[in-house]
């Protein structure tokens, strides 16, 4: 039956998912996602791929794809509240977001700092463009906070025999 079919086919795209990688979250263990986060987030993300399709993998340019991805990251964010009703990212929140980690004072206080700092320049480089405005931000924040915490990620080692050959 067909649905033996899909149920393979699921099955061979989940064996060949690569394991997570190991992240070591340095002085900021805080920031370590809890599992019931993790699985909020699957589930929004699972939401806006239903509200957002892919684009047709055939004939898909690499611009499609991008345009997809920020599509659903926008999805996700808007899902989450992350957006006021002027449809600007709420800064606010993400300096909250900080805080409610309660990280050691020495290490809040920097971070705080950067928040301030990467905000300033995403909001002076995309003044009306909030989209990119939370790219930049993010990423902005992201490199900063794993400089200041120490955060490293380490690929784990592979299944005895390597990863399955798609064929």
């Amino acid at each position: 039956p067909a649905g033996d079919l899909q149920a393979d086919a699921q099955t061979n795209v989940q064996a060949q998912v690569p394991p997570r990688p190991q992240i070591n979250w340095g002085k900021c263990p805080q920031l370590q996602p809890t599992e019931s986060e993790r699985q909020q987030k699957a589930l929004v993300i699972d939401q806006c791929l239903e509200k957002v399709p892919l684009p047709n993998i055939e004939n898909a340019t690499q611009e499609d794809i991008q345009k997809h991805r920020e599509d659903v990251t926008t999805c996700a964010l808007h899902t989450e509240g992350w957006f006021n009703e002027k449809g600007r990212y709420r800064f606010d929140r993400a300096r909250s977001e900080i805080l409610n980690k309660q990280l050691a004072k020495d290490v809040e206080g920097v971070v705080l700092g950067k928040h301030d700092e990467c905000k300033a320049e995403s909001e002076e480089k995309f003044a009306q463009q909030y989209v990119s405005q939370v790219q930049l931000y993010q990423a902005c924040m992201d490199y900063h906070i794993s400089q200041i915490c120490g955060i490293q990620i380490a690929q784990p080692a592979p299944p005895q025999g390597g990863f399955p050959q798609q064929g």
